[in-house]
């Protein structure tokens, strides 16, 4: 999967769950917004946990790549 496929995947997993949770509540903007903030926070927990030592490792390089993609990521 790649870093886009992979953002995406990520972005809509969170959008879903958080729609679906709100109901009517859940303003398309607001919902957007947090799916993104949670996305990113999922992507940096899982950068924060590398150890020095894995830190130039190609899945730490994939991980920035889909960070990237969030950070950019327009419905």
């Amino acid at each position: 999967m790649t870093p886009k496929e992979k953002a995406e995947e990520l972005f809509n997993y969170y959008h879903n769950l958080i729609q679906d949770i709100g109901g009517e509540l859940g303003q398309e903007i607001l919902v957007s917004i947090l799916a993104r903030h949670c996305a990113l926070f999922a992507v940096n927990t899982l950068l924060k946990d590398k150890h020095p030592t894995e830190d130039f490792n190609e899945t730490y390089y994939y991980w920035e790549e889909v960070e990237h993609e969030i950070e950019n990521y327009e419905e």
